[in-house]
C-alpha cells in the first residue's frame, strides 16, 4: 500500500476483491438507469444492500443509540456508538452520492472504528438531495459538526475528528474548510477521507471510467452530482469541489483510495494540492480496491481500515 512505481502495475489482485467488483458491476448493469426518482432509488439501493449482506440480513448494532442534534430551527438525527473509555469523538458522514444512504447502513464498520481508535462515533443522518441540495445539505452538516465541537463533554471527550466515505468525504472536507474560515469553539484534530469526489466537474478518471465496473459508472457519477448541485455553473465552486479551494490551515488528513476506483484522480490530485499547501497529509492507495471496498469484508479491508485507525489514534495522541 502507498504510492510508488509499482502501485498501478498490472498484477493479479486479490480474488475476493475481483469477485466483489465483478458481482457489483453485474448488479449495476442490471439495474435500470436513470431511476424514475431519487426516492425510488433510495428504496432500491437499500434493498440491494440488504440482499448482499451476510445471510440476507441487515446488521444493526445492538450498542448504537439515537441522538437528535440541534440544526437551525430543527434537529438532525444521528447514530451514536460509544466507547467505554473514549479517547475522542469521531463525526462520521456516510456516502451515497449525497442522494442515498443512511447513518445505520454501516454499523459493523463503525463498531470497528470504535474498537480500533477508542473513539466514540457519531454518524450523521443528514438530509439528502435532491430534496435538500447544496447549499442546504452542507449547511446542515456544518451546523451539526459545530454543535458537536461545542459539546464534546457530553461524550466524555475534549477532542473531535471527522471523516467519511465518497460523498461523505466531500462533505467532511467542505465542512472542515468552513470551520477553518470561521472557527468553532475547538478545532478538528484530523480528517479521515475515503475515496471522495473532490471535483464535481469530474476528474479524468471519472470521465473516462464509462461502465468499466464496480458500483460507480460515469453516468451515475454525473447523476449524483446533478442531484446535489443542479446548477452546472456552481460545480467548480470550492465549497462543493474542494480541489479548487485554498487548502492551507487544515488539520492532518489521511486520504484513502483504491486503484480500481473511478474517483482515484480526485484523491491523487487533492493529495498533490494539499502537499503544495503544506497541510499535513498522508496517502493510502490500495492496489485492486474499488469504490466502497473498506465497507465490505474483503482481504483488502482490514489492513486499510487498521491504517486509518492508527492515523486517527496518533492524531489524538499528538
Amino acid at each position: 500500500m502507498g504510492l510508488d512505481e509499482t502501485t498501478f502495475a498490472t498484477t493479479a489482485h486479490p480474488p475476493d476483491a475481483v469477485a466483489f467488483e465483478a458481482e457489483t458491476a453485474r448488479i449495476v448493469r442490471e439495474t435500470p438507469w436513470p431511476p424514475a426518482s431519487a426516492a425510488q432509488f433510495r428504496v432500491l439501493a437499500r434493498e440491494l444492500l440488504i440482499a448482499r449482506a451476510p445471510g440476507g440480513e441487515f446488521y444493526r448494532s445492538p450498542h448504537a443509540t439515537d441522538l437528535a442534534i440541534p440544526v437551525g430551527s430543527g434537529t438532525m438525527a444521528a447514530r451514536v456508538f460509544r466507547s467505554t473509555t473514549p479517547t475522542g469523538l469521531f463525526v462520521h458522514l456516510h456516502g451515497g452520492g449525497w442522494t442515498v444512504g443512511a447513518a445505520d447502513e454501516q454499523d459493523g464498520y463503525l463498531e470497528d472504528l470504535v474498537r480500533g481508535t477508542g473513539q466514540t462515533v457519531v454518524s450523521l443522518d443528514y438530509p439528502l438531495a435532491p430534496e435538500r441540495p447544496y447549499p442546504g445539505q452542507l449547511d446542515d452538516c456544518e451546523a451539526a459538526v459545530r454543535w458537536l465541537l461545542g459539546h464534546p463533554g457530553e461524550f466524555g471527550v475534549n477532542a473531535v475528528t471527522c471523516g467519511g466515505e465518497s460523498s461523505g468525504a466531500n462533505l467532511a472536507l467542505a465542512v472542515a474548510l468552513r470551520l477553518r474560515d470561521r472557527p468553532a469553539e475547538r478545532p478538528l484534530r484530523a480528517l479521515n477521507l475515503c475515496y471522495g469526489p473532490y471535483d464535481l466537474t469530474l476528474t479524468p478518471s471519472a470521465r473516462a471510467w464509462g461502465e468499466r465496473g464496480g458500483v460507480l459508472t460515469t453516468e451515475r457519477i454525473r447523476w449524483y452530482t446533478e442531484q446535489y448541485v443542479p446548477d452546472p455553473a456552481r460545480r467548480a465552486d470550492p465549497d462543493v469541489s474542494p480541489l479548487y479551494a485554498e487548502l492551507p490551515g487544515l488539520p492532518p488528513i489521511l486520504l484513502t483510495v483504491g486503484t480500481e476506483d473511478p474517483l482515484r484522480d480526485d484523491t491523487l490530485f487533492l493529495y498533490a494540492r494539499l502537499l503544495a499547501a503544506r497541510t499535513p497529509v498522508k496517502l493510502l492507495v490500495v492496489p485492486g480496491a474499488g469504490h466502497v471496498f473498506n465497507l465490505v469484508p474483503l482481504s483488502l479491508t482490514w489492513p486499510a481500515n487498521a491504517h486509518a485507525h492508527r492515523f486517527l489514534a496518533a492524531a489524538l495522541a499528538g
